[in-house]
């Protein structure tokens, strides 16, 4: 009974330090995914909700990555891209554009519906 016991003692320490990774990997990712929004945020110079290669030349953050990000290969990182980078690297979901957020979601039902 006492190795049993001594077994599920050790079992519990050892799993005590891969949920605390655990955490700090998420926390990780979470920060990663605020810093590439915001990156995208403060490079879209013409703020069109776009990023083209010209506007991240020289930033160290976003500039190696644009070819990853940009999937359809066309030269400029959309909004909806990049919420699809990051949700494939840190997996993460994004609202973009054409993802509404939760709180799109409330919004748009709390207005009232007009008729047309």
């Amino acid at each position: 009974m006492k190795a049993s016991a001594y077994y599920a003692t050790a079992l519990a320490v050892l799993a005590f330090p891969g949920l605390a990774f655990a955490d700090a990997r998420s926390d990780y990712y979470q920060r990663a995914a605020a810093e590439d929004t915001a990156a995208f945020q403060a490079l879209d110079i013409n703020h069109d909700g776009m990023l083209e290669l010209s506007e991240v030349r020289g930033d160290n953050n976003l500039g190696p990555r644009f070819d990853d990000i940009d999937r359809n290969r066309d030269g400029v990182v959309t909004q909806p891209e990049l919420a699809l980078y990051i949700s494939d690297r840190y997996g993460i979901d994004v609202a973009s554009a054409d993802k509404p957020s939760m709180v799109t979601q409330h919004v748009a039902q709390a207005l009232p519906r007009t008729q047309d």
